[in-house]
This record gives C-alpha cells, structure tokens and sequence, in this order.
C-alpha cells in the first residue's frame, strides 16, 4: 500500500511518538510484573496504576545534574546516548504494527532490521569505552563476549524463518503466517532461542553479568549519569519493545486473528495482546531465574541454544525439500 506522500512526515512523526509511549508502558508492564512476582507492589503512584512512572523516571533523569568521569571522550559519550535512541525509532517504521502494511518496506528489509539492531549494540559498546574507568571496562569487556554471541543467536532465528517463507521482506512473512498459521508450530525450537536470547542480549537476568552491581557496580554503565543515562535507559527499553514485536511478527503472525479481515482496527489489538503476552514470558523467566554469577555458564548455553538453531535449520530445509 502506497501513503500520499504529503502525509508522510506526519505518519512518521506519530509512529515514533506511539512507540515511545509504547516503550514507557512496556517498562510499566515489565517492572509491575516483576514486583508482583517478587511480592511487591512496584510502580503505583504515578498515574492509574503507576503507569505514568517510566515517563516521571525518564524525565526526572533528563534534569539530573550530570557528572562526567576525566578523561572521557565527550563526542562518543554524547554520541552513544543518541545512536541507539534514532537507529530504534526508524526500525520500528518497517514493522506492520498498525496494519499488515508497515509505514517503509522494501523488498529484503529484514536485512534493514538486522542492521539497526548491530548498530544498537555498537552505541552500547560506544557508552561503555568511552567512559574509561575499571568498572566500565570489564562491563564492557562482558559485554562485548555476551552481544557477540547471542544477538548474533537472535538474528539467526529469523533467518530460519526466511528459509521456510523463501522472502526477505518483514510484511510478506506476517502475510505468509496470516494466509497458513503462526510459524510457532512450525519452527517453535526457533522461538525457544529468540527468547532466550533477547534475555541474554538485554542483559536481564540470568544474563546481567555487563552490570552485575553486585560484582562491577552496574558495570559498563557505572560512570553514566543524568540525561545520557536517561537516553541510554530509553535505548534500552525500546530495544526490549522493537525486538518483542519483532518476535510477535516473526512467529506469532503479527496482528492476524478473528475478524481483522473485516475490521482493520483488530489488527494493532491483537499485535499488542501478542507482544503482551512474550513481554510477561520474558519477565516471569526474569523473575524467577537463578542470577548466574560465573562468566562462562552463560557463554557455555550458546552452545545447547546454537544445536536447537541448527536442529530447526535442518528441519526446515527438510520440509522444503519435501523430505
């Protein structure tokens, strides 16, 4: 579907702003979850529910008085804070949220997604180096080992999905899903490792050795303060939004369900009710895991998660071949 072109800033300008508030709620769903498993009440003050909370939080960091450490590169500490933030917003422009058509697709865009989010990981490794104190190196050393392994993991599984769809482009393969069924039921191994390892690349535990607090302070992260904290906070919650609605419309169909053929506004409900749904997956493995204290036990279940990629790699070609 083609957009009059006068409109186009405009969409664009509103899709950014429903995915930063998108990114504050999925905070509020996240940090609400993980209190009520930990038998807390979490956020609660700040709007119905304490909705309002991420936003308070992220806006009250802006106005931080911020400390910078000696001897930090101050172009690569400003820089950083922003990267991730940009690179983000203008992924989420290729994903079919609000209709099976998303605002910017072209054919092999899915190359486009794995570039935003390699780029997103180097603004992280940016903020850590730039920044030279010994917390922040080792974080960032840890954090160079853990990205490395598992965002490349993570990428991969959608990769197999290209394989079974035999198309490059994010729209056709939510289509693909729409016209069959959701591609769970046929690569669920798949499934299986990107969650476990959007964990791991967003360092939430068991996988938070990069700014374990309790052995590096908050490691690469430690030096950060006031707005480019904030920014790299933001960075982080978007990260966490963009990659769970990747994984909604890599293998849960998008926002295809009951009705949306005849009523267009069902699709961004199911889309949300979808990602709602592996946001909590998430946090309920957040919640209850053993935090990991060893560096090479994480490193070490790259090994068992790669097996399952290539066991799901092989399965699919198989199918293909008509095997």
């Amino acid at each position: 579907m083609s957009y009059p072109l006068p409109l186009i800033p405009l969409m664009v300008l509103a899709s950014i702003i429903a995915f930063l508030l998108l990114s504050f709620f999925f905070e509020w769903v996240e940090r609400k979850t993980l209190a009520r498993i930990q038998k807390r009440i979490g956020p609660y003050f700040t709007g119905p529910g304490g909705v309002l909370q991420p936003l308070v939080d992220f806006l009250k960091l802006l106005s931080k008085k911020e400390l910078i450490s000696e001897g930090t590169d101050i172009l690569l500490y400003r820089l950083s804070a922003l990267i991730g933030v940009i690179i983000l917003a203008y992924g989420f422009l290729y994903i079919p949220f609000f209709s099976t058509d998303p605002l910017l697709s072209f054919e092999g865009d899915l190359l486009m997604i794995i570039l935003v989010f390699i780029l997103t990981s180097f603004s992280y490794l940016i903020a850590g180096t730039s920044v030279r104190t010994p917390f922040t190196l080792v974080g960032t050393s840890r954090l160079i080992v853990q990205y490395s392994l598992y965002e490349l993991l993570y990428l991969s599984c959608f990769v197999i999905v290209f394989f079974q769809v035999g198309s490059p482009t994010i729209s056709e393969i939510v289509r693909y899903q729409e016209q069959s069924m959701p591609l769970i039921i046929f690569q669920p191994l798949g499934f299986i490792v990107a969650v476990l390892s959007l964990l791991a690349k967003l360092e939430r535990p068991p996988f938070d050795l990069p700014h374990a607090k309790q052995e590096i302070a908050a490691g690469w992260m430690s030096e950060l303060s006031g707005r480019t904290l904030a920014f790299i906070r933001l960075s982080n919650n978007m990260d966490l939004t963009l990659s769970t609605l990747l994984i909604v419309a890599f293998f849960l169909g998008g926002g295809s369900g009951p009705m949306t053929s005849t009523t267009p506004i069902l699709w961004p409900v199911y889309f949300l009710i979808k990602a709602l749904a592996v946001l909590i997956l998430l946090t309920l493995i957040e919640g209850i895991a053993v935090r990991v204290r060893s560096m090479y036990l994480p490193m070490r279940l790259a090994l068992p998660l790669s097996s399952l990629l290539v066991v799901q790699a092989i399965l699919v070609i198989g199918w293909r071949m008509g095997l």
